[in-house]
């Protein structure tokens, strides 16, 4: 049985697409670009955010930088309350712990927004570590799943790491971890897409998180 469980944030944890499609929509209408539907988030959410203002309004380089700046003031101020925990992860997240597991965070997105956001629900104190991006660095999603191994003292081979997309399962298939798949979330569309990586696991939910885990 594993020892740690990595948890990407954004649609793994939580589904935080309210606050993103916000932010995204004021910004790019108040540059000028129409307003995306909420499917339009399905691969968006996860990657860096120049690259999403840049799929989904093919800004230019300088536009880019502005809406960036834009989208981050709005995020602060409205745009991290407007998200909810998953189905069922609370819950999971707490049978983890009774099973014996360590269990972390690793996101890029700011450590402030994910303390900030943990806080809101009240779980802070479930994770044992939370490995997130911070001002003036720029970490890798492989970056941050050695950090959170180092931080806890548990191999790569002992880890797993559940995220919902490429960008997750890359990750993890660079620095050697297992993977499992979050279906519920909003990178994978379907197990289909998923099944190209070497998956350990596909969650149907975040209510099947810690049963399935037991199987592996």
């Amino acid at each position: 049985m594993k020892k740690l469980v990595i948890f990407g944030f954004d649609g793994t944890l939580a589904d935080t697409s309210p606050g993103i499609l916000y932010c995204f929509n004021t910004t790019a209408a108040a540059m000028g670009y129409e307003p995306v539907d909420h499917d339009a988030l399905y691969g968006v959410i996860g990657i860096p955010l120049e690259q999403g203002l840049k799929k989904l309004f093919d800004m230019t380089d300088d536009e880019i930088e502005y809406a960036a700046n834009n989208y981050s003031k709005l995020y602060s101020q409205k745009g991290k309350e407007m998200f909810t925990l998953y189905d069922g992860l609370e819950d999971s997240l707490h049978r983890l712990k009774e099973n014996g597991f360590k269990i972390a965070v690793a996101t890029q997105k700011h450590i402030m927004f994910t303390t900030d956001m943990l806080n809101i629900y009240g779980i802070t104190e479930l994770f044992d570590a939370v490995c997130a991006t911070d001002v003036g660095t720029n970490l890798t999603k492989e970056a941050l799943l050695l950090q959170a191994c180092e931080k806890l003292d548990v191999s790569v081979e002992d880890s797993i790491f559940i995220g919902d997309s490429e960008v997750d399962a890359t990750g993890a298939e660079n620095v050697g971890m297992d993977f499992a798949a979050a279906l519920y979330g909003w990178g994978f569309r379907t197990r289909e897409e998923a099944e190209s990586y070497n998956c350990r696991a596909y969650l149907n939910s975040a209510a099947d998180i810690c049963s399935e885990l037991q199987k592996i």
